[in-house]
């Protein structure tokens, strides 16, 4: 049984994938310190609270569990994202993405089998490079061979044009190798993971200014399909209006629901809103099962249905997740798990065969066969 710990853990999506791939695992600790995605965490998970190490930052004043199989965390990546101020995450300037520091540090005192770590790709540009190299070059040293890689969440069946940069550390000493698994276009796209019922409260409100055109559909929807702008916010993305057509803009780090991207729903037979995702919507954008959402947002209490989370901290719970697919993917390939691409793909899975003939050779050669015959 794998002894796990993640860090920065929000609602534990490292532990809803091993799950998902029925990997047996023992919780050694977990780390959170925002009130509601500890609440919303240990009801998906049925974990206790004392599993919480609490603040990542207190790692040289308590106890490091060791003996820890995998380690795993996405540090927080607002001052690295082009979406932030670009602050960086230099060691000992305070800022939210310079816990990696503490990260590394909890690596050295633990010394984990296998490091997984979790940030924007805007670590890698030329301004926070230094950091990157650091962090990479530190766990080299401490003895791991370290792969990283940048993956998309649209690729493992999730219609989210996310890409999230990966870090794999594996002790030299059970290392057998490592190749990240392969992406590709399962044809999910927004309409499928769509609510069937909606409250009215989820339409925008002030439409007056609202542009809305016909967009290019074409025979590739495996993309960003923008179709109109709202013209009242100062953000370019919570502007945006998204054809269901095609797949999401990434879903935000926010306790605000109208922020991100809208969408022009135009499934409700025939009545077409545009409206901002669901909190439940958010949750599957995620890779979460329904059944975790109502965990989070609900509990029984004298046999009665109550309020456990509020709404704007799911939203913001979701934002600041990991997508459960892409980490299934990635524990599949590490642990060996044989049939990980049914459980990613389901009814959406494709044979090789099938991936090979919709390379754009395949497609062309196919072409030249009609044209011929």
């Amino acid at each position: 049984m794998l002894k796990v710990a993640t860090v920065c853990s929000g609602i534990g999506a490292p532990e809803k994938a091993l799950t998902n791939l029925c990997i047996p695992y023992e919780l050694t600790c977990f780390s959170e310190i925002d009130e509601a995605a500890i609440q919303s965490y240990c009801a998906i998970h049925g974990i206790e609270k004392n599993k919480n190490f609490g603040s990542l930052t207190e790692v040289n004043d308590k106890p490091v569990p060791l003996d820890i199989d995998l380690l795993i965390g996405g540090t927080p990546c607002q001052s690295f994202s082009v979406a932030g101020k670009g602050e960086g995450g230099d060691e000992g300037s305070g800022t939210r993405s310079s816990l990696m520091w503490c990260y590394l540090q909890f690596v050295a005192l633990s010394k984990p089998k296998v490091v997984v770590w979790e940030n924007v790709p805007g670590v890698l540009s030329q301004k926070h490079l230094h950091n990157f190299r650091r962090f990479y070059f530190a766990l080299m040293a401490y003895g791991y061979h370290v792969y990283s890689e940048v993956l998309n969440a649209k690729y493992f069946n999730i219609p989210q044009n996310r890409e999230r940069l990966f870090l794999i550390a594996i002790h030299k000493d059970v290392d057998d190798g490592f190749e990240f698994p392969l992406e590709y276009d399962s044809g999910i796209r927004i309409k499928d993971i769509l609510q069937d019922e909606v409250s009215k409260e989820m339409a925008v409100p002030n439409l007056e200014k609202m542009e809305l055109y016909t967009p290019y559909i074409g025979g590739n929807t495996h993309r960003i399909i923008r179709c109109g702008f709202l013209n009242w916010n100062k953000y370019r993305q919570t502007n945006v209006i998204l054809s269901i057509e095609g797949v999401s803009e990434c879903v935000m780090y926010s306790d605000d629901g109208y922020n991100g991207a809208k969408i022009y729903d135009n499934s409700r037979n025939g009545k077409n809103i545009v409206r901002r995702y669901t909190a439940l919507e958010s949750f599957r954008l995620m890779g979460f099962d329904d059944e975790d959402y109502i965990k989070c947002r609900y509990r029984m209490m004298d046999g009665n249905t109550v309020d456990n989370v509020r709404e704007t901290n799911l939203y913001a719970q979701a934002g600041n997740s990991i997508v459960v697919t892409v980490l299934m993917a990635l524990f599949g390939v590490l642990y060996g798990v044989e049939d990980w691409e049914e459980r990613i793909y389901k009814e959406r899975l494709k044979t090789p065969e099938q991936l090979i003939n919709e390379l754009p050779l395949f497609n062309y050669m196919q072409g030249q066969e009609r044209d011929a015959s």
